[in-house]
């Protein structure tokens, strides 16, 4: 299905049309940065937990257990500007999304989410990582973050001045490629406040971000099975 805007955003979901946030209370504004224990882990099917203090290059290490923009840590370990490469952008009903997701992104059992992928290149255009990301219903202003073609969403975050906080749920191992070799892998929430703006789930590429870790090494397909 291909994408097409939701046409009457959620209260739940909403932000100001001028780009920020609605204010939460202070009472109840979540701390920045932190796992929140008693929200689901989102494990995504093709992603194998693996703890990030176990993967032995200090650079995985960093970029696993960062709470910050993996865009800007990525410019930073290549020494240039991170240009994305769209691969698709589709709508699907909420209702079809694993229970999770739904959680996480407190959705009704009527929203429809657009799930963006793409591919994150540097200035030579080597690909960096692989990138998929679930956004709930929002305001006129986040639907153009999540569809634009030319800006990494993180930069694009940034640019608007949204205030926003990343929160870890899970880190492992994931496919890079048709021949099943596994890499470094992570998914977080990205969050304004109480406000669930996206789940971003990010896979990188073997050749630029090391795969090596401590731990058991077993055929892929038995590993990826679940």
């Amino acid at each position: 299905m291909t994408h097409s805007p939701p046409a009457s955003p959620p209260p739940a979901h909403a932000l100001r049309d001028a780009g920020g946030p609605q204010d939460a209370p202070a009472d109840h504004a979540p701390p920045p940065h932190r796992l929140h224990t008693s929200s689901p882990a989102y494990r995504p099917a093709g992603l194998l937990p693996v703890p990030a203090s176990s993967f032995t290059s200090a650079i995985t290490r960093m970029l696993l257990a960062s709470d910050g923009s993996t865009t800007l840590l990525l410019e930073a370990l290549t020494g240039g500007p991170i240009s994305v490469h769209l691969q698709s952008l589709t709508d699907q009903p909420a209702a079809g999304m694993p229970g999770d997701v739904r959680a996480l992104l407190q959705l009704t059992s009527d929203a429809t989410v657009t799930i963006r992928r793409s591919l994150l290149h540097d200035h030579h255009d080597t690909p960096l990582s692989r990138n998929e990301v679930i956004t709930p219903p929002s305001t006129p202003l986040m639907q153009r973050i999540a569809t634009d073609p030319a800006r990494p969403l993180g930069l694009n975050l940034i640019a608007h001045d949204i205030d926003h906080s990343r929160h870890l749920r899970c880190t492992g191992l994931a496919r890079w490629s048709a021949n099943q070799r596994e890499t470094a892998s992570k998914a977080y929430l990205i969050r304004a406040a109480a406000i669930p703006l996206m789940l971003v789930w990010e896979t990188f590429n073997p050749a630029v971000v090391p795969r090596g870790h401590h731990g058991p090494t077993s055929d892929p397909a038995t590993r990826f099975a679940s």
